[in-house]
């Protein structure tokens, strides 16, 4: 008898202990391994719907051939002709300032345009600072990076005119309009979507004026937006 009332007792409470077990707090799921929850931080560097301006200072190394009528590439010996004035030149390049506006409609193509202006005069071929104005562009490997790689193509105009050295007048020189073709690689790192800093190793000449070639190397940092 004492079982019997002891298993009627255990069956009544049963439904009770099930309600009880339905009632106790579930759980909260594990976050995700994807890691996509809000907020999640976009690290994207690609240059692509942002316009650009940038500004670096180039130097390096001259090489000129000149031409008959070209400027002298050094001050003229007066014991020697005009004829046998020296032909071939090399000298350390002044310093100049490049700038560039740009616009990439996609990642790995940023056309430019671009301004060369000298922060000195060229003695030895007796010429104003260097103002050059081209256009160009910049093609981009790993675009989506922060750290990526560039090759830049360029072509411009040469404007600058004679320094007026009268030592220099005696082949009657022509500082014509000059054609000037540019190319340089290198690298460039983004700190954010809106700047980076750059450095690039080239080349760039003319051959209206005479045959002259800048073995050059630049220095710089871009803004961009949006």
């Amino acid at each position: 008898m004492k079982l019997s009332a002891l298993g009627l007792a255990m069956l009544l409470s049963s439904p009770a202990l099930a309600d009880g077990a339905d009632d106790a707090p579930s759980t909260p799921a594990a976050p995700s391994a994807a890691g996509d929850g809000p907020g999640e931080e976009d690290r994207t560097f690609s240059h692509g719907g942002q316009f650009g301006l940038r500004a670096g200072v180039v130097g390096g190394y001259r090489m000129i051939f000149r031409y008959d009528q070209s400027p002298f590439c050094s001050a003229p010996d007066p014991a020697k002709s005009v004829k046998d004035q020296q032909k071939f030149c090399g000298h350390a390049a002044p310093f100049a300032l490049d700038v560039a506006l740009s616009f990439a409609p996609f990642g790995s193509f940023e056309p430019f345009a671009w301004g060369r202006f000298g922060l000195a005069k060229e003695p030895e071929t007796n010429t104003n600072e260097v103002l050059v104005l081209g256009a160009g562009a910049r093609l981009y490997t790993m675009s989506d990076s922060a750290f990526k790689i560039f090759i830049q193509p360029a072509a411009g105009v040469e404007l600058e005119s004679g320094a007026g050295n009268p030592a220099y007048q005696g082949n009657n020189p022509e500082y014509k309009t000059d054609m000037v073709f540019h190319l340089s690689a290198g690298p460039q790192f983004d700190f954010a979507k809106a700047i980076g800093v750059y450095a690039n190793a080239g080349i760039t000449t003319g051959i209206l004026r005479s045959i002259h070639s800048n073995l050059e190397v630049q220095l710089g940092v871009q803004l961009r937006a949006p």
